[in-house]
């Protein structure tokens, strides 16, 4: 095994020990709230004083917390940011998982898209963005029909609601 190779592979042992910690923090906050799923609109209310939501928070960080994990949590709280748990945690275990280096891109639909129209998608993607891309499919009914795709700072809106949106900015031009 050449020099290169083994510390890279050190290095990623670093890296995975860095983020396993973190996981664990966030996957046992996240389990204790959503077995109590309507207090996280509770806590992200930005009307409520900070102190009271800090106080209600704290009821679901686990004691041996660390100091770091609290104030993450205390930031998301004080931003009213505590319902991007979910995709905060899911990104992280998906730079676990693949690494720094992982590209994701979103696919909006308004109805969900079968399997063989999400490998048609998952290849059109690959071919334009590479081979590493992650492919998330989101159903929001929002957008009436068509898709839109969002790869890295990159979106592509061919959705019905953006063209509708653009139809009546022109009439209201005239």
């Amino acid at each position: 095994m050449s020099q290169k190779s083994q510390t890279q592979g050190y290095a990623q042992a670093i890296y995975a020990l860095a983020l396993e910690g973190w996981q664990r923090q966030l996957l046992a906050v996240q389990e204790k709230l959503a077995a109590s799923p309507d207090v996280i609109a509770q806590l992200d209310n930005t009307q409520t004083p900070f102190a009271d939501r800090q106080k209600n928070l704290n009821r679901f960080l686990p004691d041996d917390l660390s100091q770091q994990g609290r104030n993450f949590f205390y930031t998301l709280l004080k931003n009213g940011d505590l319902d991007l748990l979910d995709d905060i945690v899911a990104s992280l275990t998906r730079l676990a998982e693949k690494g720094p280096g992982v590209e994701v891109a979103t696919v909006t639909t308004a109805m969900p898209l079968s399997e063989t129209e999400k490998a048609k998608f998952r290849q059109k993607l690959a071919a334009k963005y590479g081979d590493t891309l992650e492919v998330d499919f989101v159903v929001d009914a929002a957008i009436l029909g068509g898709v839109v795709i969002q790869a890295g700072d990159q979106i592509i809106d061919g959705s019905v609601a953006s063209k509708l949106n653009a139809v009546q900015e022109r009439l209201g031009a005239v």
